[in-house]
């Protein structure tokens, strides 16, 4: 017994120490990300948008395969619920998880989300921008939760584009600075009848 004792507390420390590094190295990420596209409690939408489209879920999906991107979500997922202040049995256990990234994942893939959209996302449910989770949370909450996020992003996508649609529009006609583009049919005889002028000349 004596032996035993030492053992078993050993061994939950290291896992609350490793519980802990996981939650630390996730704070630093979701930290960094909030700097770059967060001003005054606003997610910077424009910014968001100008990731370059290889570097967006669908694209690092397509390079590394969808596992490692499911496997990089679910990562960020367990870090967020870790630091929701909810007694375990309230919260999402390693299978619900599972499904409820799964989930999001193929609503990001069709979105052409970030991972950067994904950590902003999670941070924005811990702030309570979304409501508060008070009692438990749940599949259905989060999917809920994440509907805003996306409705919040189109809106914002839809305001930014009507922006520059106006302003395109004010700077009036556009004078063109090369030639009326022709038929494709009409180039190729051109070409022809070039071609076929240099032969006689040689």
């Amino acid at each position: 017994m004596a032996i035993k004792q030492p053992l078993q507390k050993n061994k939950g420390t290291k896992k609350t120490a490793q519980k802990f590094a996981h939650s630390l190295e996730y704070e630093v990420i979701a930290n960094l990300v909030l700097q770059q596209y967060e001003k005054d409690d606003e997610i910077r939408f424009d910014l968001l948008w100008s990731i370059s489209p290889s570097d967006r879920a669908s694209a690092l999906a397509s390079e590394y395969g969808n596992k490692k991107i499911y496997q990089l979500l679910i990562t960020l997922f367990k870090a967020f619920c870790i630091s929701i202040p909810l007694p375990k049995s309230k919260t999402l256990n390693d299978i619900r998880i599972n499904v409820c990234a799964c989930d999001l994942m193929i609503s990001g893939l069709e979105e052409e989300l970030s991972i950067e959209d994904f950590i902003l996302f999670f941070e924005r449910v811990k702030k309570g921008k979304y409501g508060p989770v008070k009692k438990c949370l749940t599949h259905e909450l989060i999917k809920e939760k994440f509907e805003i996020y996306l409705a919040d992003r189109n809106a914002a996508f839809a305001r930014l584009s009507e922006q520059k649609h106006t302003e395109l529009k004010a700077l009036g006609p556009i004078e063109r600075t090369c030639d009326e583009p022709k038929q494709i049919g009409e180039l190729l005889k051109q070409a022809t009848v070039i071609e076929m002028n240099k032969r006689m000349r040689g």
